[in-house]
């Protein structure tokens, strides 16, 4: 998982003062859900990728990745849909890896920003190929809204939360709250998500028991208390961008889909929910219940 300060912040920081960050839809995200489009990118993203890996590091971890997931190439202990390609699995992979250069923070910036126009998304964002992989993953692994998780994610930023927001970049989680709560308190979020996806099996780290959010869904802030805050999905994936390669222009306000398998979604959690920030880990109890409440959810849809 990462600590990523994306978003916009207000003002200057002097040393030793806290980073305060606006978080609503973020419309300056590159949030494109490549509908109808998916087959025309999918003959891109190989010549994208190409211009990827001239840069160094992205070109050896990209190569790293690719090495490990044919090493977890499933067969014994899951499946994957139909359609799941080796390029999908080495972005999973890519995003979770960490040494000896992590991608995902410099993804996840560029994620951030990349949505401002299509004008600056085609000059100036240089992870095409790796946001329509990493994005066709998610969505073909957490197709629908059947299954909900219950889950933590932990910031060193206090944010200041509208109503309604997106995370605007591909928002990392975990099942187990510790965990979230090692990245930071400053901000602790409980999340119910509907397109986040339990890429536990695919992970680099799976000691993380990491439920990777897309750029494009949709919370509702529940409340906010002090620095934790409750996030739960609205079953819509809102994009102001779709086929944007291909000259889909950004939209005024965003086109949302919803899922309506999320009216009856079951929630599947580590048993733990908690109404506060955690002080102090307590491993066993918590990885305990992950293991036997989640072990469904290793299969992946």
């Amino acid at each position: 998982m990462e600590e990523l300060d994306g978003w916009t912040s207000r003002g200057h920081l002097k040393h030793g003062e806290v980073r305060c960050v606006v978080m609503d839809m973020m419309p300056n995200a590159f949030d494109d859900q490549y509908i109808g489009c998916e087959a025309a990118m999918e003959n891109e993203a190989p010549k994208l990728l190409e211009k990827e890996q001239s840069y160094e590091d992205f070109r050896m971890m990209w190569d790293q990745a690719a090495k490990a997931w044919a090493r977890k190439k499933p067969g014994k202990t899951y499946s994957l849909p139909t359609g799941f390609k080796d390029e999908y699995g080495t972005a999973v992979v890519l995003y979770t890896m960490e040494i000896p250069h992590a991608i995902h923070p410099e993804l996840n910036k560029n994620v951030s920003v990349a949505g401002q126009s299509r004008n600056y998304y085609m000059r100036n964002f240089h992870f095409k190929a790796f946001h329509f992989y990493l994005t066709r993953a998610l969505q073909l692994l957490k197709p629908n809204c059947t299954n909900k998780y219950y889950t933590y994610r932990g910031s060193k930023t206090v944010y200041n939360v509208s109503d309604h927001v997106r995370f605007g970049q591909f928002g990392s989680s975990s099942l187990d709250y510790y965990v979230a709560g090692d990245f930071g308190k400053a901000t602790f979020f409980n999340i119910t998500t509907c397109s986040g996806t339990d890429i536990t099996g695919l992970s680099n780290l799976k000691e993380e028991f990491e439920i990777l959010i897309p750029v494009y869904e949709k919370f509702e802030k529940v409340q906010q208390m002090a620095n934790l805050v409750t996030l739960k999905s609205t079953g819509k994936r809102c994009s102001y961008f779709n086929c944007a390669y291909f000259g889909g222009p950004k939209l005024v306000a965003p086109f949302c889909y919803f899922d309506s398998t999320s009216v009856n979604a079951t929630i599947i959690s580590s048993g733990k929910r908690g109404g506060y920030i955690p002080t102090e880990r307590k491993r066993g109890s918590v990885r305990g219940n992950i293991h036997r409440n989640v072990h469904r959810a290793r299969r992946l849809p």
